[in-house]
């Protein structure tokens, strides 16, 4: 591997924790930071994600779609099923809102460092094709990492999880790039594959956006700011796939 690519791993992880902290450091302002948190993850659903799998899957949009369907789908039944899960389990314990929402942020959270982690097995694989087009796609990652950082945050404090827990994923997230680079020296992807995950992942980021943290966001702060806030959010995403994206 490159240098180079090792170089961008460790920019990419300190962008992830500067927009991490700079999410918690704006916690007055949590509603404003959650609704760009929404836009960022349905930006990158739109604008980076599908075209990607839509792309590495040969041009079968129909099946990027499916599988987008189905992550948002499955995620919609995994959140149902654990509030109602939760609801039996802790209601003579906790507030049944406090534990579920906080039981979903981690599910999420735990998604994110898994698309995170693939975001590292894409700038390996770029670099492997050419260390030109692995440079773009790193700058992209690099840039993307500070907005997820920002998104992990506004995620989980959307759903209640305590700041602590919420800098530790944020930690967590940022080195699962790294990892995705690591294993790709050993293992090499199928495009298919890798297109239907991202797919499914597209789903899941707009089910998050546009049901959990759009809600939240709107009940925290007033609402012509939350629009003007998601939709920067969304711009943001798009003006960085439009302009840093290589022209293949």
């Amino acid at each position: 591997m490159p240098p180079l690519l090792w170089m961008m791993s460790a920019t990419a992880v300190l962008s992830a924790l500067s927009g991490g902290v700079m999410a918690l450091r704006l916690v007055r302002q949590v509603g404003y930071v959650i609704a760009v948190g929404a836009g960022i993850r349905i930006g990158a659903a739109f604008f980076d994600l599908l075209p990607e799998s839509v792309e590495l899957m040969g041009g079968r949009a129909t099946m990027a779609m499916a599988f987008a369907a189905v992550g948002f789908l499955a995620f919609y039944v995994i959140e149902k099923v654990t509030l109602l899960h939760l609801g039996h389990e802790t209601a003579t314990e906790l507030d049944h809102d406090d534990a579920a929402h906080r039981h979903v942020g981690l599910i999420g959270a735990g998604a994110m460092s898994v698309h995170s982690l693939l975001d590292g097995v894409a700038m390996a694989a770029a670099f492997q094709a050419s260390p030109e087009l692995g440079f773009v796609v790193g700058l992209v990652v690099v840039i993307h990492r500070f907005s997820d950082g920002i998104g992990i945050v506004s995620l989980l404090l959307a759903n209640r999880v305590p700041r602590s827990t919420a800098m530790r994923w944020v930690f967590l997230v940022s080195l699962a790039p790294v990892l995705g680079v690591a294993v790709t020296a050993f293992f090499v992807i199928p495009d298919t594959v890798l297109g239907a995950l991202l797919a499914t992942f597209a789903g899941f980021f707009l089910y998050v956006g546009a049901a959990e943290l759009l809600p939240e966001a709107h009940r925290n702060e007033g609402s012509r700011w939350v629009i003007a806030a998601t939709l920067a959010g969304v711009a943001a995403v798009m003006l960085m796939s439009v302009g840093l994206e290589p022209q293949l």
